[in-house]
């Protein structure tokens, strides 16, 4: 949604039928853990192109989870064309577990986990 021409939604069987991005990442939470993984998801830049975002739209919200405590996050539209920040459905071949986003989650190499939405369900271009 957002600075889009054509807003829209996808199943989680259309999302993971695209052409894949696979990734090695590694997802920092100070204090809290490291983890080195492959991921594995969906261009959020193609996401965007099918869209048809405007040339306006300098950043991309990510919100999720649906019901209880929503989270919303942005990133800068040159990450996200960079498959710098994309959603994942999969982590080292397997399916991406429920405790770790469960459909989708972001992938955002270079920043901390905390900006890591999990649950995605909303996708917003816009403007700063």
């Amino acid at each position: 949604g957002g600075l889009v021409e054509h807003p829209f939604k996808l199943g989680y069987a259309q999302v993971t039928e695209m052409p894949s991005v696979k990734k090695d990442v590694l997802l920092i939470c100070p204090g809290f853990f490291a983890y080195h993984a492959s991921w594995e998801g969906v261009s959020v830049a193609k996401l965007l192109e099918m869209a048809g975002v405007s040339p306006d739209a300098t950043h991309v919200s990510f919100s999720g989870p649906k019901e209880g405590y929503e989270k919303t996050e942005r990133f800068p539209m040159a990450d996200v064309l960079s498959d710098k920040v994309f959603l994942a459905y999969g982590v080292n071949g397997s399916a991406l577990p429920k405790k770790h986003g469960f459909p989708l989650r972001v992938v955002a190499e270079d920043y901390y986990g905390g900006d890591w939405v999990k649950y995605v369900y909303k996708i917003t271009a816009n403007k700063s």
